[in-house]
């Protein structure tokens, strides 16, 4: 029984000592890359897109088209019934027009393309398009289509506009730091040749890594969670927002439809200072003491500096990972080859939680105490 117990114990300990192992790896070269993380995203849409049921594309769904290159695109969705998928029915090209909204008369299409013609150029979920023969500034062309569909059925309708002057414009944060609630977003159609013009008319889809949607709305130029959010980092995707906006201009209704991901952060892990020991023959080790709030596998990335010639360099670039659960330590060795002197300090800190897919950026300037060795 004793000797049971000390081979468990035995186990128990060296599965710990491998789980505290850490990955060394020194890059052949000092590391050029930008250090920085991406903070912010510009994006621009030509574009909208929506879901419509069964029962309104019987009825008659609004299509906003501004110019004569244009293509409208109707694909069948599934949806989810008490975890049963439902798949719609296929769309069939005879049944389907557009009539002005005005007039109820039947607007002529210039071009067609049934589902084996999208098929064959890559869409592959059932999808059809047709395009207006002529595209008036006053006109109101409605989609509609006659046959029998079930009215629960679900629709995407996608509109381009290729080369449009008109273009919404994003300018968002890419992260949403632990405890806010809101992220920046700017909207703006921007008309050729003239003033972009703000998107106030904005309503947003919000969905989580896992798809759930959330509840959200657009004021002052930022986007407001009515919840906070609960997946940290991009291990599971990104957080996803998509906004549509339709604005009046030269009495055209514009509509467009965007969409950014975003990441929810926070520091998951936060570094002391590190203190830089010598042991001749260029070879040296950085001691970097951190705190993790999460139990995972973690990561830091640092180039040592030091003076050469009287000038500083980078000397060695050492990314080192290990499984850290609360107060740790990363040991990084670096061999040099060039000879350098004091003072020696670690520059472009990166930190990453590979658990949660997040890195953090650190500017660690200067060693804690005497250099060891010198």
């Amino acid at each position: 029984m004793k000797y049971t117990l000390t081979l468990s114990a035995l186990a128990m300990m060296t599965s710990a000592a491998m789980a505290n192992e850490q990955t060394i790896y020194q890059w052949p070269n000092v590391y050029q890359g930008d250090n920085t993380s991406l903070q912010q995203l510009t994006k621009s849409s030509h574009e909208y897109w929506q879901t419509v049921s069964g029962r309104e594309l019987k009825q008659g769904v609004a299509v906003h088209v501004t110019q004569a290159d244009h293509l409208i695109r109707v694909a069948p969705k599934a949806r989810f019934d008490s975890g049963t998928v439902i798949k719609p029915q296929q769309l069939q090209m005879d049944k389907l027009q557009l009539r002005d909204a005005k007039t109820n008369a039947t607007l002529a299409l210039k071009s067609i393309a049934a589902q084996q013609q999208m098929q064959q150029a890559g869409f592959k979920d059932g999808s059809v398009a047709i395009q207006l023969k002529n595209v008036s500034a006053q006109g109101k062309p409605m989609l509609q289509s006659t046959q029998p569909l079930g009215d629960d059925d679900q629709y995407l309708v996608h509109v381009v506009e290729k080369d449009s002057p008109y273009a919404l414009k994003a300018h968002a944060d890419f992260r949403v730091d632990e405890q806010q609630r809101s992220l920046a977003m700017d909207l703006s159609i921007a008309q050729q040749g003239n003033a972009s013009k703000a998107a106030n008319n904005v309503s947003l889809r919000v969905h989580s890594p896992v798809n759930e949607q959330l509840s959200a709305r657009y004021a002052n130029g930022k986007v407001i969670f009515s919840q906070p959010l609960q997946h940290v980092g991009a291990a599971q995707g990104f957080y996803e927002i998509e906004a549509d906006t339709t604005v009046n201009i030269n009495g055209q209704q514009v509509k467009r439809t965007i969409k950014l991901p975003f990441v929810y952060s926070k520091d998951t892990i936060t570094m002391k200072t590190a203190k830089v020991s010598a042991f001749g023959n260029n070879r040296f080790q950085a001691s970097v003491p951190v705190n993790v709030s999460d139990e995972g596998r973690y990561a830091i990335r640092a180039t040592l500096q030091g003076m050469v010639a009287g000038k500083a360099t980078k000397l060695a670039t050492v990314e080192v990972a290990k499984e850290i659960k609360g107060v740790d330590t990363f040991t990084l060795p670096f061999d040099v080859a060039t000879a350098a002197t004091g003072p020696f300090k670690l520059v472009d800190v990166e930190l990453s939680d590979h658990t949660r897919m997040l890195k953090f950026t650190r500017t660690q300037k200067f060693v804690k105490g005497p250099v060891a060795g010198f």
